[in-house]
């Protein structure tokens, strides 16, 4: 079967790895697919590459930020021609953005079957979108509209949170069309390491306590950063681009000096990084992106075998009482929650064990594209 995936991202980023590790599981299985994202270095070219068996086509990013990602008029040109002038039994198209949608609505011209992939909440009050300014402030209007209007268009919607389900459901997609398949992990990727070998390979102090989050956009660090002062001696560790906003808000804090910003680590040395930290944090304001969000992170940490602590915002709940990988505390509990795991070796090494075995169970993507696959199939066969 010859899959066709649409992502808005730059590559590596955002919605790019959920599309990318779904692919490479379903080509372990004889799948043919392709995935189109966007250079995060050419501005008119296109490239291609193989990886994990996954054909990946690099579109160019020229325009790729107008007013958010997706608009490149190149990169829609060249995906539209792609998709007019190629077969594939599936356009799976990850989000609405333009550049992740269009091109499968031409592709209707040769009875493909589209499935919308509902990732993040992004129209509405507290959505993604939900900004005091843009740059065209008509392109806000036109998302908050066509992220609804292109899942209804779809043959099949899958949703990444119960929230997202349930708001599939409410603006009318027919439930036998719609599931729920959260972002997994990579446990074949992502591996625990020792701590000690990890600190001793990055040359970082043994008896050093570290917090640790992992994210290329490091929002809602207002959460973590007051409970990392009322804690002397204990270091957060930020893994991924260096974030000047980042940086403002801990001196705000006061824990500059106490602040490892490590800037972009490659998938290959993510292990390595993820191991230098006793435990691992995900701050969730309580907005409507969060509650529809599954966050990819929380993935990241229990593959590498860390214990978390978690806002209890969205699905971070379920998760947390089902597999038990951490320990949820609302904003001005995070303090005592993080030093309890900090200072408990036993609690600590018991729900890492957990989350690193959920990372190879329940929740890898291998199990969760299992459900995908049926989906697929179930859709297929509905169209005929």
């Amino acid at each position: 079967m010859r899959l066709l995936f649409l992502n808005h991202n730059y590559r590596y980023l955002g919605t790019y790895q959920r599309a990318f590790h779904i692919g490479r599981v379903l080509v372990q299985r004889g799948y043919s697919v392709t995935l189109f994202t966007v250079s995060p270095r050419h501005r008119w070219r296109m490239t291609q590459s193989v990886s994990e068996g996954v054909r990946i086509v690099e579109m160019p990013n020229f325009g790729q930020n107008y007013s958010g990602e997706g608009y490149g008029p190149l990169d829609n040109l060249l995906r539209c021609f792609h998709s007019l002038t190629h077969r594939y039994d599936i356009i799976h198209m990850f989000d609405h953005k333009p550049n992740a949608t269009f091109a499968g609505l031409v592709g209707r011209l040769h009875g493909v079957t589209l499935i919308a992939d509902w990732t993040d909440w992004w129209g509405g009050p507290g959505g993604i979108n939900d900004v005091p300014k843009r740059r065209v402030p008509a392109v806000g209007k036109f998302e908050e509209w066509w992220e609804i209007k292109s899942k209804l268009l779809a043959d099949g919607v899958v949703t990444g949170s119960t929230a997202l389900y349930q708001r599939a459901l409410d603006v009318g997609c027919p439930p036998e069309k719609v599931i729920c398949i959260p972002n997994g992990s990579a446990p074949d990727l992502i591996r625990p390491v020792p701590v000690a070998e990890a600190r001793q390979r990055l040359g970082v102090p043994q008896d050093r306590k570290i917090v640790g989050f992992f994210g290329m956009g490091q929002g809602d660090m207002e959460i973590i950063m007051p409970a990392i002062r009322q804690l002397p001696n204990v270091w957060l560790m930020v893994i991924g681009p260096k974030n000047q906003r980042v940086l403002d808000q801990a001196r705000y804090f006061g824990i500059a000096d106490r602040l490892w910003q490590t800037d972009f680590v490659p998938e290959e040395e993510l292990s390595w990084y993820l191991a230098c930290a006793d435990v691992m944090c995900l701050p969730l304001s309580d907005r409507a992106a969060n509650r529809g969000r599954s966050p990819g992170k929380f993935m990241f940490y229990m593959a590498a075998g860390r214990p978390t602590v978690a806002s209890p915002v969205g699905d971070v709940p379920i998760i947390m009482e089902t597999y038990r990988v951490g320990l949820l505390a609302r904003d001005e509990e995070f303090a005592d929650a993080l030093w309890r795991l900090l200072t408990d070796d036993a609690l600590r090494e018991e729900l890492g064990q957990n989350a690193r075995r959920t990372a190879e169970t329940g929740l890898s993507w291998s199990c969760l594209v299992d459900q995908l696959e049926e989906f697929y199939l179930r859709i297929l066969s509905s169209k005929r």
